[in-house]
């Protein structure tokens, strides 16, 4: 076995199958990397069961094989490399039962123990017929992937909250959403034209989601599809398969609010610096953040006992009574950094009632409903 390969386009490669390889298992090969050189490509796959990254590169192709390698190490010896006039690293394994690799760039060696690929879980070779996908913007979905990840609950719990649901099923167009129980995040995407084998809805681990996130990072159309019940996304030199978890997620339709009597406009920017300003003394006293809302200011502090209290005032735009609303500040801010529109839309109805937040963009889908918290 024999390969040449640009040192860029493996350290790259490398980089991104490994996120998702298993941090700890108990079966040690998905601590590696699976690679197979072959024609004229080198291939690299990472999984820990529930993910799977592969990457196909262009490579100079002498002897073709395949080996695993634990992904820490041959991560960081790439790393290391200097930077040589060709930015080639050479690979050279003389039998594959010997189980060691010769890794060699410029005046660097490396002589690296391998393992055969055979214990390795397979590969799935996705066959045409079988591979229900449409095209979409790696740009749009991402977003629509960051804004509907936002409600994710990040603690051990129910595998759903742990999840974002993608409803190809939805009328008008696909929606995405996740929930926590105590807020919920919904978005849709624009534009996109759904085979009907595939208008149904998706559980995908949230793991996948920020993994996907990551690779999403052009302007470029990417693949996106289901094969044999697993969601399949496909970039010029990435794909990213997943399972799906198995359960129903809560009809997000019955929880957005039908109407509400109140609706704030403020600055994004000033909103934002006044939550930093009071977080530290909110975080003292479980999270809680209080808005007074008056026709054309807002009053937004934290009381603490034995740390003190902070308060900061910022002009808004009130359609409706005053109000005064208590919230999780830390959801707030999770939906303030999560946009990028220079106004923010609050409604409301009761002190005792959800809130929704919503860009000042008439154009977004973007809702997040947070329950109040009492005071």
């Amino acid at each position: 076995m024999k390969f040449r390969i640009d040192k860029k386009t493996l350290h790259e490669a490398i980089n991104v199958v490994s996120r998702a390889v298993a941090s700890k298992t108990s079966r040690p090969v998905l601590l590696n990397l699976l690679m197979t050189a072959h024609d004229n490509s080198l291939r690299f796959v990472g999984t820990d069961i529930d993910i799977m990254m592969i990457s196909s590169q262009p490579a100079e192709i002498e002897e073709q094989g395949h080996f695993t390698i634990p992904a820490k190490l041959i991560q960081e010896i790439v790393s290391s490399i200097p930077d040589e006039e060709d930015g080639r690293v050479l690979f050279e394994l003389d039998n594959e039962d010997t189980r060691e690799v010769l890794l060699s760039c410029g005046r660097s060696r490396f002589h690296l123990q391998v393992q055969p690929a055979d214990d390795f879980p397979p590969v799935p070779v996705i066959d045409k017929d079988e591979f229900t996908s449409f095209t979409v913007s790696s740009a749009l979905l991402k977003q629509g992937l960051k804004e509907a990840g936002v409600a994710v609950n990040t603690e051990e719990g129910n595998p759903v909250q742990k999840s974002v649901c993608i409803d190809f099923a939805a009328a008008g167009m696909p929606t995405l959403a996740s929930t926590d129980s105590k807020r919920l995040a919904v978005t849709a995407l624009h534009g996109i034209e759904v085979p009907e084998s595939m208008r149904k809805t998706l559980i995908v681990p949230s793991r996948a989601i920020a993994e996907l996130v990551r690779l999403l990072d052009s302007n470029d159309s990417i693949r996106m599809g289901l094969y044999k019940e697993q969601l399949v996304i496909s970039t010029e030199h990435f794909q990213l398969i997943s399972k799906l978890v198995d359960g129903k997620f809560p009809d997000y339709n019955r929880v957005l609010p039908k109407e509400s009597s109140r609706s704030l406009k403020i600055n994004r920017k000033d909103f934002l610096q006044a939550l930093k300003a009071v977080a530290p003394i909110s975080r003292s006293n479980s999270d809680l953040v209080n808005f007074d809302v008056s026709p054309n200011e807002t009053r937004i502090w934290a009381k603490a006992p034995e740390k003190g209290m902070a308060e900061m005032f910022i002009s808004s735009e009130l359609t409706g009574e005053p109000i005064n609303i208590s919230f999780n500040i830390n959801f707030v801010l999770d939906f303030v950094n999560n946009i990028t529109d220079a106004q923010v839309i609050l409604e409301m109805t009761t002190p005792n009632y959800p809130g929704m937040l919503k860009t000042g963009n008439p154009e977004s889908e973007f809702k997040y409903v947070i329950m109040p918290m009492s005071y």
